[in-house]
């Protein structure tokens, strides 16, 4: 909470970063410990998810924090949205799901890896989208605005590579565990979608220059996202339903 004010997170860097990497590493331990006694990574269930995208989204957070504590105020749109992740969280049973063969290829780890940068990339691209667009409703000078717009194409630009890793490195192992590299299930539409909308995004604001357009866009993308990673599999029985 001391990031939301830029002269307490200059004042207190160095002991906040300190914090966040012993958080960091006890829920790593924690991740570990579970992932030695069921034989599986956290991709599984919602919990697990869950757990592996809250660890992976607050890595992005220190490290932005680190090398960009001067943006830090950004927090303060990030912060909520990885709080309501937490409170899911700790309020999700932690069941112990079996992990189907189908499951046990490296390419699962490859789409499940490329999925978490890409989902932490835009979360960060997204809150400073925000805090661009709080700056042109308050009528800051154009220098300041174009900083944090600048910024949030680039951590969507590189999301949208990552998110693209996401789906070949899907197709590659839907063809070896399926037989097929695309099926069309919820899953794969919505991140498809999803796909659309950032690539979109980003060919609008090559073409247009127009930052409130393209800012707005981005949260837009980051709902889809938002949806993709926790709607489906949050109504459906299985990340990708009908496939264990």
């Amino acid at each position: 909470l001391l990031c939301l004010s830029r002269r307490l997170a200059n004042k207190y860097h160095k002991p906040l970063i300190l914090l966040a990497l012993s958080a960091l590493l006890i829920h790593a331990i924690s991740i570990g410990i579970r992932w030695v006694r069921i034989d599986h990574g956290p991709f599984i269930n919602m919990y697990e998810i869950l757990t592996s995208n809250v660890w992976s989204i607050s890595v992005g957070l220190t490290l932005f924090f680190i090398f960009l504590k001067d943006k830090s105020i950004v927090f303060r749109f990030v912060t909520p949205v990885l709080f309501i992740m937490m409170l899911w969280l700790i309020t999700t049973p932690p069941t112990e799901a079996f992990l189907p063969p189908t499951y046990n290829t490296i390419w699962l780890y490859f789409h499940v890896f490329s999925g978490k940068f890409f989902f932490t990339l835009l979360i960060l691209s997204s809150a400073l989208a925000a805090q661009s667009l709080l700056l042109i409703h308050q009528g800051s000078n154009n220098d300041q605005i174009h900083e944090y717009s600048d910024l949030a194409y680039k951590f969507l630009a590189i999301a949208f590579v990552f998110e693209t890793f996401m789906l070949i490195f899907g197709s590659i192992w839907a063809q070896d565990a399926w037989g097929r590299y695309w099926s069309w299930d919820p899953l794969e539409t919505w991140a498809f979608v999803t796909w659309l909308g950032v690539a979109f995004t980003l060919h609008l604001q090559v073409n247009s220059k127009k930052d409130r357009p393209f800012l707005s866009l981005i949260l837009v993308c980051f709902i889809l996202a938002f949806l993709t990673f926790y709607g489906v599999p949050f109504v459906s029985l299985a990340p990708h339903k009908g496939m264990i």
